[in-house]
């Protein structure tokens, strides 16, 4: 179905992104795919998100997965997702979901949710 999948893998360094991250070097393998890992980061705090693409990094270059890796700076991760995933053509996101209680995602809304609502590509919630 799939040729050179690409992948966009948004990546925080929580267990539920470490799991989106395996999931996505699975598709990445069978389907030879290409992985970029993105990690999107509040001002101040680029040295903990620094060395969480490092370790992201690691991973990939552990599993020998074609990848690249990325910081951007912002405050809204979901749309940051959506935005490269456009701009850069690929054919699906993947994230981990947070888990949240119904009352507090439907006050504040979760990161996967407003991906899945508004990306254009396929979207992959990886559960706990």
């Amino acid at each position: 179905m799939f040729d050179k999948i690409r992948i966009l893998v948004g990546y925080d360094g929580s267990l539920q992104s470490k799991k989106a991250l395996t999931e996505a070097i699975a598709i990445a393998e069978h389907f030879s795919g290409l992985i970029k890992v993105i990690n999107v980061y509040e001002k101040g705090k680029e040295k903990e998100a620094e060395t969480t693409v490092i370790e992201a990094k690691q991973i990939l270059e552990k599993e020998d997965v074609a990848h690249d890796v990325s910081l951007v700076l912002g405050s809204n991760p979901a749309k940051a997702l959506g935005i490269i995933a456009k701009q850069e053509n690929f054919g699906l996101i993947v994230i981990g979901s947070r888990g949240l209680g119904s009352k507090v995602s439907f006050l504040l809304g979760s990161v996967s949710k407003q991906v899945v609502v508004n990306a254009y590509c396929n979207v992959l919630v990886v559960k706990n």
